[in-house]
C-alpha cells in the first residue's frame, strides 16, 4: 500500500521532463525531493496528483491505477500543497481552509459538523486556530504557509506533497514549517514528500532523499548515502565539502568556492600523497575535503561496506579494505604499509580502536618510526576510544610522541595540511 510511479514518461507538449522514473512513497514516509532547477520536481508532484497525466508508465495508488480513479478519489488521499499562493482577496482563514473540504462533499451538499470539526483539527494541528477570523491576506508568509498546510490536511489525506514550502521564507519559519512537517509524520502517520532546494535543511529533516538528475532518478536512499560530494558534483556541477551537522549527525553540504588556487598552488597540492586512516565514518568529512583540496589520496585499511569506504569509493580514492566486519588480515595490512610509505602524509582520524583495527594503529606507528610525517586528530580522549584492554592506548601514546601535528579537529588537520602544501613533497625512503 503506497503511492508509487513505475515507468513515468511525463511531458508538456513535446518537451519530456521525466524519463522512464520509478518512485514510492510508502505510508509514513518521510522523504524529500531534491535537485537542480528544471530536473522534473515539480512536474514529478503533478503526476502523483493527477494533475498531469503521464505520457507513459501507471501511477499507482494503494494498489489501483491512477488514471482509473476520480480526481475527487483521488484527493480524499492525496493533497499537495503548491508553490502558487491563492489570490489575496478578503477570505477568512478558516473559509480557506473549509475547501479542503470539497473532496468529501456530495453534489449540492453543504459543509457538515464533521466538515467544521476536520477543519478546526486541521487548524489545531497547525497552530493557526487563533487565525481562524483573520483575513488570509493580511498574515505573515510564515503563517499563510501554515494555512496552506492546513487546507491540505482538512482533506484528511494519507499522503501530504509539498513543493518548495520553505521557499522565500526566513530561516525562522524554514524550521517552524519543517518541524511542523515532522510532527503530522511522526504523530499523525501521514506520508510526506517534500521538495526542497536547501540540501543542508532536507538532509536535517528528510529520512529518505531521492535526488532528480534531467528527469531521471539519480539516486535515492539515506541522506548519507545521497548526499556524497561526488553525486553533487555530476548533477549540480559544483565541488562540494560534506560535514556532519554537529548536533544530528546528518551530513551538511558546504559549497566549495569556485575561485581557482594560482597554477603553482594546486601543482603543489597534487603532488602530495595523503594517506588516510580512518573507519566508522571518523574520516568521510576529511576524505571530501582533502579530496576538495586538491591533494592525492589513498585510505586503509577499511572494511567494505563501511561509511568511510563507501565515500572513498565514491571519490575514486585507492582503498585498501577487508571483507565487512573482519579483522584486518597480513595481505592488507601489508598493502596498507606500503601505501603509507608511499604517503608525503599519514592522517590518523578520530578513531575508536578495537581488536578488529589494532593493526591499523599498529601500522601507522611503524611508519612514523622509519620516518613519515604524521597528523593526528584528536577530538577524543583516546582512553575514552580504546576498547583493546588499553592496548591501543599504549601504541597511541608512541604515534603521538612521532607525529608531525595533533589536531582538535578534522578542521584543524586540513588547514594545517593546506598551509604545508607549498613545502613540496617529502616522500619516504621504502
Amino acid at each position: 500500500m503506497a503511492l508509487s510511479l513505475e515507468g513515468i514518461t511525463a511531458a508538456y507538449g513535446r518537451r519530456e521532463v521525466l524519463r522512464d522514473l520509478d518512485f514510492e512513497l510508502a505510508p509514513g514516509a518521510f522523504a524529500g525531493l531534491i535537485g537542480p532547477n528544471a530536473a522534473g520536481k515539480s512536474t514529478l508532484l503533478k503526476v502523483m496528483t493527477r494533475v498531469l497525466p503521464p505520457a507513459r508508465g501507471r501511477v499507482i495508488l494503494e494498489g489501483r491505477d491512477l488514471g482509473e480513479l476520480s480526481p475527487l478519489a483521488v484527493a480524499r488521499r492525496v493533497a499537495a500543497v503548491g508553490q502558487e499562493t491563492p489570490p489575496l482577496f478578503p477570505l477568512a482563514v478558516q473559509d480557506l481552509v473549509l475547501m479542503g473540504r470539497f473532496p468529501h462533499l456530495g453534489r449540492f451538499r453543504s459543509e457538515g459538523p464533521r466538515d467544521l470539526a476536520a477543519v478546526r483539527r486541521a487548524l489545531a494541528l497547525t497552530g493557526t486556530l487563533p487565525l481562524a477570523g483573520r483575513n488570509f491576506a493580511d498574515l505573515s508568509a510564515g503563517e499563510r504557509q501554515r494555512v496552506l498546510i492546513a487546507r491540505a490536511l482538512a482533506q484528511q489525506p494519507a499522503y501530504l506533497l509539498l513543493d518548495e514550502p520553505t521557499a522565500h521564507l526566513d530561516i525562522n519559519f524554514q524550521v517552524e514549517i519543517m518541524d511542523l512537517l515532522r510532527r503530522l509524520n511522526r504523530r499523525e502517520g501521514l506520508a510526506v514528500l517534500v521538495v526542497l532546494h536547501d540540501l543542508n535543511l532536507a538532509a536535517l529533516y528528510c529520512d529518505e532523499l531521492a535526488l532528480i538528475h534531467r528527469g531521471r532518478l539519480h539516486s535515492r536512499g539515506t541522506p548519507e548515502q545521497v548526499l556524497l560530494s561526488s553525486h553533487l558534483e555530476e548533477v549540480y556541477g559544483s565541488r562540494t565539502v560534506i560535514s556532519r551537522h554537529p548536533l544530528q549527525g546528518v551530513p551538511q553540504v558546504t559549497l566549495v568556492s569556485g575561485r581557482e588556487a594560482p597554477p603553482e598552488e594546486r601543482a603543489d597540492r597534487l603532488s602530495h600523497l595523503v594517506h588516510v586512516v580512518g573507519g566508522g565514518g571518523s574520516a568521510t568529512w576529511l576524505l571530501e575535503a582533502l579530496a576538495a583540496a586538491g591533494f592525492r589520496l589513498t585510505a586503509g585499511v577499511l572494511n567494505r561496506g563501511d561509511s568511510d569506504w563507501v565515500v572513498a569509493r565514491s571519490l575514486g580514492i585507492e582503498v585498501v579494505e577487508a571483507p565487512p566486519f573482519s579483522a584486518v588480515d597480513a595481505a592488507a595490512r601489508r598493502r596498507n604499509a606500503h601505501l603509507m610509505r608511499e604517503a608525503d602524509w599519514i592522517v590518523l582520524a578520530d578513531i575508536p580502536f578495537g581488536r578488529g583495527n589494532l593493526a591499523n594503529l599498529e601500522d601507522v606507528r611503524d611508519a612514523l618510526v622509519a620516518g613519515g610525517r604524521g597528523v593526528v586528530i584528536e577530538a577524543t580522549p583516546p582512553a575514552e576510544r580504546d576498547f583493546t584492554g588499553g592496548a591501543a592506548t599504549a601504541v597511541y601514546a608512541e604515534v603521538i610522541n612521532r607525529a608531525a601535528e595533533v589536531a582538535q579537529s578534522d578542521l584543524d588537520a586540513l588547514r594545517w595540511l593546506v598551509e604545508r602544501g607549498a613545502l613540496g613533497p617529502g616522500r619516504m625512503v621504502p
